[in-house]
């Protein structure tokens, strides 16, 4: 009953997450006037971001690699530092590819398509995610 349960919101989070981001890019590309990216891809604008991407990436993989210890050493209750250290990667990665995009891009929309994609995605993670996994949620903020 409880994994029934369970289930349906995590098919309903994919299905809404996916599709709500989908439509909001779509979107902005189109007001933006943005040419589609491929998915996951690692495009730069020059070889200063590129160095900068590399320097980025592996300073998140030490950084990763030691919070895994200290989940092992501590356990739930590094969650939140766990989450604050991850978002301040992200939002660094997004920063570091807008400035370059604002700086160096052909169209001088990329960066503000960049800023916006990240932002958009962002709410609709959380308030996917807060609304159906309420009890993930009071665990990772230890309410």
């Amino acid at each position: 009953m409880v994994f029934e349960d369970v289930g349906w919101r995590v098919v309903l989070f994919l299905f809404g997450t996916l599709s709500s981001i989908f439509l909001v890019n779509l979107s902005l590309r189109k007001i933006l006037g943005v040419q589609r990216r491929k998915f996951f891809s690692t495009e730069h604008v020059n070889d200063l971001h590129k160095k900068w991407d590399r320097i980025l990436n592996v300073g998140a993989g030490i950084v990763v690699f030691i919070m895994s210890f200290a989940l092992i050493e501590y356990g739930p209750v590094i969650s939140m530092y766990i989450l604050i250290i991850t978002a301040v990667i992200g939002t660094l990665q997004i920063l570091i590819r807008a400035g370059f995009e604002k700086n160096h891009a052909e169209n001088p929309n990329d960066y503000m398509y960049t800023l916006l994609e990240a932002l958009a995605g962002t709410v609709i993670l959380i308030t996917f995610g807060v609304s159906l996994f309420r009890d993930f949620v009071s665990v990772i903020f230890n309410i």
